[in-house]
């Protein structure tokens, strides 16, 4: 009994392996390739539960969190990558290169950029909230309208030269002191979030 247990969990892998599909991103002009899992794509949850997000095998790999696939790209350059519009949420990009990349409008909730280079990505319009951005940089990036609530940052998080926090919404970010100066001293820091009415300086604390 044992055996054939054995034999059914490895014919279901052998079908999921052959099924395929493909990962909506353009890096470098290349189309990832996707393994599919039928229970993945039929559940209606989104972000990495869905099997158009669960793995990317060019240079990534998956692990299982929850119950959830959720997709890592560990040390993969994906500069100048067209995420955009996209539902993002629980993806995780940590270590990885993503200079320039544009993810306006994507659902990042959850995702976590954990030691990602993000100089230059645009995130306007998205949403980040709990996303894990420790040790990331933020050099160029654009953060205009950016929900950006309750992400997990370090005090090696750099946001310095940051290019737009206008809109943007900080709720219970806890922010390093020098971190929170820096952002608040900042000529975008102003405006009032689209999605959550929130404004900016006051969610940032500033002390005006």
């Amino acid at each position: 009994q044992q055996q054939q247990q054995q034999q059914q969990q490895q014919q279901q892998q052998q079908q999921q392996q052959q099924q395929g599909g493909r990962f909506f991103c353009k890096a470098n002009r290349k189309v990832f390739r996707l393994s599919l899992a039928p229970a993945l794509a039929a559940n209606n949850d989104g972000g990495a539960s869905l099997g158009s997000n669960a793995k990317i095998t060019t240079g990534g790999a998956s692990t299982l969190q929850s119950g959830r696939t959720i997709a890592i790209t560990r040390g993969v350059n994906l500069d100048n990558s067209d995420f955009a519009g996209q539902n993002l949420k629980g993806v995780a990009f940590q270590q990885s290169i993503v200079r320039d990349a544009n993810f306006k409008d994507s659902n990042l909730i959850g995702a976590s950029f954990f030691d990602a280079t993000l100089d230059g990505s645009n995130f306007e319009n998205a949403d980040m909230t709990l996303a894990n951005v420790e040790m990331a940089q933020f050099n160029r990036a654009n953060l205009h309208n950016t929900v950006t609530r309750e992400m997990y940052v370090s005090g090696a998080t750099l946001f310095e030269g940051i290019k737009d926090i206008e809109g943007s919404d900080w709720t219970d970010t806890m922010l390093r002191r020098d971190q929170q100066k820096l952002l608040c001293a900042h000529p975008t820091a102003k405006g009032t979030n689209p999605v959550t009415g929130v404004d900016t300086r006051e969610s940032l604390m500033c002390p005006d």
